[in-house]
């Protein structure tokens, strides 16, 4: 009876580890990237009033490890994973991919935007010289501040 006990309470343990999936905290978002322009004041960036735009490359985060980064019209679908301030998504266009490294993520409660990070580095890795992952690589600056806008 015992042995009958441990075992099915072993069962449930491992069925219900199994079905509770990890969620992120960017899970169902959408969220426009802009960079961020550290000569100007947070006063004056409030006036302005940040707005999301379609010409932004748009980051749709569908699940807690899924994302498609829409820009210029062309979507790329891949993976991304977020551990403690690093943000990592990677893309992929045919056999070319793209690697985008973000550090400093934090959620801000600035009503204009979201999140901010600041932009480690890129890795392209696009042997046949033709995907439009290319330009993307070539717009994100490393060490650059940007933040995430929520489309609302």
């Amino acid at each position: 009876m015992k042995k009958t006990l441990m075992t099915l309470f072993g069962l449930t343990l491992l069925i219900l580890t199994g079905c509770s999936g990890e969620e992120s905290e960017l899970e169902g978002k959408s969220l426009g990237l802009s960079s961020q322009d550290p000569t100007v004041s947070k006063e004056e960036a409030a006036a302005e009033e940040i707005k999301f735009s379609s010409n932004m490359m748009v980051f749709d985060f569908k699940s807690a490890d899924e994302v498609t980064l829409t820009h210029n019209g062309n979507e790329y679908p891949g993976k991304y994973t977020l551990e403690d301030n690093d943000l990592t998504v990677e893309v992929e266009d045919g056999d070319s991919s793209l690697k985008i490294f973000f550090t400093d993520f934090e959620e801000t409660p600035d009503e204009y935007y979201s999140y901010t990070l600041s932009g480690e580095s890129a890795e392209l890795d696009d042997s046949e010289g033709t995907s439009q992952l290319i330009n993307i690589n070539n717009q994100l600056s490393s060490n650059m501040p940007y933040i995430f806008l929520e489309e609302s």
